[in-house]
């Protein structure tokens, strides 16, 4: 696994990250338990902020990777895996709508993976024909 140690580093931060967004920010789904469509836009606004972390995660982790890689799912798996954990055995605040919040989150976590591969399949060509240019010309 030529990628074994940058896997390693994405993936610790990503779930540090993954797991401070919801620390911080699952008080705001308790709006779920006195109105439905507050706590449904709160967690939309939770499921954007996953959307971000994975594609900012997926897109720099396949910037810089040698060769193809289906990676990102797992990377992104594991920034979707603390929210989840957390809602359904750590928090009451949403008691009702758990699997509603698991499925959201979900959503927002592929819809980063399937944008950030392709944006970081971009940022990997035009790395790479960079490095070119510069071997060509030094």
């Amino acid at each position: 696994m030529q990628n074994g140690a940058r896997f390693f580093a994405y993936s610790t931060w990503a779930i540090m990250i993954s797991l401070g967004i919801i620390i911080f920010t699952h008080r705001f789904l308790e709006a779920s338990n006195y109105d439905f469509w507050l706590g449904i836009l709160a967690m939309v606004f939770i499921s954007f902020l996953y959307f971000n972390l994975t594609f900012a995660a997926v897109k720099r982790f396949i910037r810089k990777v040698p060769v193809p890689t289906n990676l990102h799912m797992l990377l992104s798996f594991l920034i979707f895996l603390p929210p989840v954990v957390f809602i359904f055995f750590m928090s009451d605040e949403i008691a009702a709508n758990e699997l509603l919040f698991a499925i959201i989150t979900a959503g927002g976590c592929y819809i980063g993976m399937v944008i950030g591969n392709k944006s970081g399949i971009k940022a990997r060509y035009e790395y790479i024909q960079k490095l070119k240019e510069l071997q060509k010309n030094g």
